[in-house]
């Protein structure tokens, strides 16, 4: 294929899908759905809900914040996830704020969409709309239920339910707009931490009261589900602790669980009533609306086609402008993660994401190196392409015998970012080499595990967990000196119990056998 032909791959597709006349992206005129899961026919302003005295017990300490929300059962950051996290006995959580590319603040961690959501490109260049339509990912194979929550919704459910934030503020420019909104909604009270970047002012305000946090966050090392840790933190000066999970420090301190029905939600699902329109010509090449044009390709790609597409832009071009490298790094990814979902595991499919991993396309843009390899991985986990298992452990070794002094922290994320979906697709691939690596890692120190980039224990004991083990091996991960495979172990027991795990908690973790009767996901 020659260079002329290559360009056209990407920008041919995507010219014969552009609306004409126009670009952006239309909304449904008017569309506004109520969702509240309080007492019918309550019509009650935010905030009169709120019991008295709710917040002030709550500032007393000791308080409970969930990092990002209930994430074992809602997406991160979204009003299900921080609603459940109330639900299991916590005061409030911590979230992140962006702001969309029509203004709008949202809840969202990562600068970029594709580890949680089916996207591609950074939030700031979504529409609200376009994030509200994008599917979460499944997290190990399990669907992932909510959507990304505006920053303003989340003030209504604060108001009504009595909930305590600690608010991240991700990006420079929000703060004006913070500040306005919580007071417009009275919730100052309920602001209880902010983090100091991008956030000077918004700490400086007459309104804000900390609390301090008496330990840093336990979610490190998954210290939050060990008693003993929580109970030594408790013990310290200061009046919070910060969690992943709430269960088990709501066990320690004795808390009841809170009905889900008795938090009303109280948040809308907002569309645009009109049409956003592109600031200027460069936005055309934003990977959102580039994505957005290759899903409006009619008719739509076949399997065939998708695997001619990831064949052909692996042909090297040279000279490339910016937004010619845009179009085929976009076009590649989005062909992977639709050839995942296509549900096709035969020969071609898995060569053409294969070859996808041995070359990818690198990007002046951080946020897009690398990301055809991501998808490719997360695909070939989604088929179950079993015989890819080599192929994916070998491309999590390459270039990853590094050191935590070799790279700044801006550069960790980048680094890693295409290889975090490997552990996840491993464990979705049933076979002796996943299942012989994955063991090989959970057991693995340090220094060892450094060999593959950063550490990630986490996302390791999770996809074990998806192989084929018996009880004992369970019982193992329940014992492992190594707190985070033994939380996580923990956790996955809790949240998807099965016979061998009932009996592997009754062996190696009796004392959390009742919290299997603690509360659930969605009632």
């Amino acid at each position: 294929m020659n260079r002329g032909a290559a360009i056209t791959l990407g920008v041919g597709l995507l010219m014969c899908a552009t609306p004409q006349g126009r670009t952006g992206v239309a909304g449904v005129p008017g569309a506004t759905a109520a969702v509240s899961v309080g007492e019918p026919g309550d019509q009650t302003s935010p905030g009169s809900r709120e019991l008295p005295g709710t917040v002030e017990r709550r500032r007393a300490g000791p308080a409970i914040l969930v990092h990002r929300g209930a994430t074992a059962f809602a997406l991160e950051n979204s009003l299900l996830a921080c609603a459940l996290a109330m639900r299991h006995g916590a005061d409030g959580v911590e979230v992140d704020v962006r702001r969309t590319h029509d203004g709008t603040l949202v809840l969202f961690h990562d600068e970029s969409v594709d580890r949680v959501l089916r996207g591609i490109g950074r939030v700031r260049e979504h529409t609200l709309r376009q994030l509200e339509t994008l599917a979460t990912v499944p997290v190990h194979g399990r669907p992932v239920p909510g959507q990304v929550a505006r920053f303003d919704d989340l003030l209504d459910l604060a108001a009504r339910s009595g909930m305590l934030l600690h608010l991240d503020l991700k990006e420079p420019g929000l703060e004006a707009e913070v500040a306005r909104l919580l007071t417009e909604r009275g919730v100052w009270p309920n602001v209880v931490s902010i983090n100091e970047v991008n956030a000077g002012e918004l700490r400086r305000n007459p309104g804000f009261h900390p609390l301090r946090y008496k330990v840093p966050g336990l979610y490190v090392g998954r210290r939050d589900v060990d008693p003993a840790a929580i109970t030594a933190a408790l013990a310290q000066p200061g009046e919070m602790i910060l969690v992943d999970d709430p269960r088990v420090a709501a066990n320690v301190l004795e808390r009841a669980e809170v009905p889900f029905l008795a938090l009303d939600l109280g948040y809308r699902v907002r569309l645009p009533v009109r049409e956003v329109p592109l600031r200027d010509a460069t936005d055309a090449w934003l990977p959102p609306v580039i994505v957005d044009r290759l899903r409006g390709i009619r008719p739509k790609p076949t399997a065939d086609r998708l695997v001619e597409i990831l064949e052909a832009s692996a042909v090297a071009v040279p000279d490339l402008t910016g937004e010619q490298r845009t179009v085929l790094v976009v076009t590649r990814a989005w062909a992977a993660g639709e050839l995942g979902t296509s549900g096709r595991n035969r020969g071609d499919s898995r060569q053409a994401l294969r070859a996808v991993l041995q070359a990818p396309l690198s990007h002046p843009d951080p946020e897009l190196s690398g990301v055809d390899a991501a998808m490719a991985v997360r695909a070939l986990g989604e088929l179950g392409a079993t015989a890819a298992a080599g192929d994916l452990i070998r491309f999590l070794r390459s270039d990853g015998r590094i050191s935590p002094r070799d790279l700044p922290p801006a550069g960790l994320w980048s680094h890693w970012r295409p290889r975090q979906s490997v552990f996840a697709a491993l464990g979705g691939l049933r076979c002796g080499t996943a299942r012989r690596f994955l063991w090989d890692y959970v057991r693995a120190g340090e220094e060892q595990a450094w060999r593959y980039g950063v550490p990630a224990y986490e996302e390791a004991t999770r996809a074990l967990m998806r192989q084929t083990i018996d009880w004992s091996g369970i019982a193992e991960l329940l014992r492992s000196p190594n707190s985070t495979v033994r939380g996580t172990a923990l956790l996955e027991c809790l949240d998807h119990p099965t016979d061998e795990r009932r009996l592997a908690l009754r062996k190696a973790a009796s004392w959390a056998v009742g919290l299997m009767n603690r509360g659930g996901a969605i009632p």
